[in-house]
């Protein structure tokens, strides 16, 4: 493939030389193509040799693929052979896991020396909903002799985890666990000065410069890995942008990201100007956020896409609003219904829903299997609800629940409480609506999940408080304040606020 042309901004970031860099990327600046084009010259300019990789790291699947898909696209596959390549944060937290063990630092629960890591324990025996109370959830940990172990922490917050100590160790020592396990025993081997200091001499060996897209995501385990790299003379480049980081939920620390930049010394390169926007008032609403200045935004308007902070506050905007998700699954009734919706946003707009693999692994259901049947079997739920009975989706909902055993459930989830059953109602009765719409139906989704994306016109679903926000300016200190930010500058042409 031909270089693709650069701006100047571009071509400083992409060909320099330090050692030590940030790229401070805007919104549609050419983030991506900027960081594939430094790969590609850090991994073909013939200083580093062959022996220590050129590593570029991300933190989801998908900027891992696209960043891996352009590379490839631009420099050809080679790029990409080993021992170079584009990996996630957490195959990189793996391989450092998988070197301790094979070395022989720490050891696993049955001598594993190599572990198969899952996205979740869903499914797994002994895995339920833990509530706050006398509850505690188990963590895996390592002891004093580096050996894995666990530890009972007190639920402070409802959701899934292993109460049992017995039946979290059985799992563990059939040499499986979870991403979120191997984290937490990575960083506890970083307390121990030797492990740590073999984690040192493991990424000197094995990396020679190490690209890492949106830093800002990074929590503290990732920016202690930055630091590392660091310490052990390799290069590193980071790319991101203080205003869009949004994952303070996962634990993403992005006040450390500086901290960690002054300490060891990053020269910060810009790329400030946007592709993206294509008309006057896009440029000038962005240049205003940026500068934390006083804004407004016009009320309706066509759009492409609906965004909100919250899957409810998309669920009671307008009817020819369909979110991807109700939100996350907790029991088999919310994930039939996720079922059910993923089948309408797939017919719709050709997505899938999100929270759709939560719900497949809560029902017992295979995904080519339901791939495959679920347009049959759901069909006839869709005509229920269609139909504008009264007691349409009372009826629609006794009707997904058969199709979910015909899928290849185990069990056909069972009718909750008087509130939990009403809630599933509720749920149904709101699609029903958007298939009466009268209005061609647009996908929406949280602003978390549009990050990255853009299209030519947005709406945003805005409560009197974060209109007050843009009033008084926008906070780049402030998460709900970065949050609207991303909002609002997902549009090529235009955004309005949706009533």
């Amino acid at each position: 493939m031909s270089r693709l042309p650069l701006t100047d901004e571009q071509k400083a970031a992409s060909t320099s030389r330090e050692c030590r860099l940030f790229i401070e990327a805007n919104p549609g600046s050419g983030k991506t193509t900027v960081a594939a084009e430094r790969y590609g010259i850090l991994r073909f300019d013939g200083t580093h040799g062959e022996a220590r990789a050129i590593t570029a790291v991300s933190f989801t699947r998908s900027a891992t693929g696209e960043l891996n898909r352009r590379i490839r696209g631009r420099w050809g596959t080679k790029a990409t052979g080993w021992p170079h390549g584009v990996i996630t944060i957490d195959t990189l937290v793996c391989d450092i896991l998988h070197h301790l063990l094979r070395s022989g630092l720490i050891h696993w629960l049955g001598d594993h020396a190599t572990l198969q890591v899952l996205d979740d324990w869903r499914g797994h025996s002994g895995y339920r909903w833990l509530l706050p109370g006398n509850n505690y959830r188990r963590a895996a940990t390592l002891d004093a002799n580096a050996r894995l172990t666990s530890i009972g922490r007190p639920v402070t917050a409802a959701g899934f985890g292993f109460g049992n100590k017995q039946t979290f160790h059985d799992h563990l020592a059939l040499g499986r666990c979870t991403h979120d396990d191997v984290r937490a025993v990575l960083t506890a081997a970083l307390r121990k000065p030797d492990l740590k200091e073999a984690v040192t001499a493991f990424l000197a060996s094995a990396v020679a410069h190490m690209v890492v897209d949106e830093v800002f995501d990074a929590n503290g385990l990732d920016l202690a890995l930055v630091t590392l790299a660091c310490d052990a003379d390799i290069c590193v480049t980071l790319v991101g942008d203080p205003w869009q980081a949004l994952y303070g939920f996962r634990g993403a620390k992005p006040d450390l990201v500086p901290k960690v930049m002054t300490q060891q010394n990053f020269v910060l390169l810009p790329l400030s100007h946007s592709f993206r926007f294509q008309s006057e008032a896009m440029k000038a609403l962005s240049e205003a956020l940026r500068n934390s200045a006083p804004v407004t935004v016009a009320p309706d308007g066509d759009h492409d896409v609906a965004l909100a902070s919250t899957w409810g506050a998309l669920w009671n905007g307008p009817d020819h609003i369909l979110p991807l998700s109700f939100g996350r699954t907790t029991n088999q009734n919310d994930a039939a219904a996720i079922v059910l919706l993923d089948h309408l946003v797939h017919s719709q707009f050709s997505e899938r829903a999100i929270f759709l693999p939560e719900a497949l692994i809560l029902l017992g259901l295979d995904l080519d299997t339901y791939r495959a049947q679920g347009p049959t079997l759901l069909g006839g739920v869709v005509e229920t609800l269609a139909s504008g009975t009264h007691d349409a989706a009372a009826r629609a909902l006794h009707q997904l629940r058969g199709a979910v055993k015909n899928l290849g459930a185990p069990r056909r989830p069972r009718a909750g409480s008087g509130d939990n059953e009403q809630r599933q109602v509720d749920r149904l009765d709101a699609l029903a609506s958007r298939l009466r719409s009268n209005r061609p139906l647009v996908p929406g989704m949280t602003i978390h999940q549009a990050k990255g994306r853009e299209w030519d016109k947005v709406g945003v679903r805005l409560s009197a408080t974060e209109v007050g926000h843009l009033a008084d300016g926008l906070d780049p200190e402030v998460e709900t304040n970065r949050a609207l930010y991303v909002a609002l500058t997902r549009a090529r042409y235009g955004v309005t606020a949706l009533s």
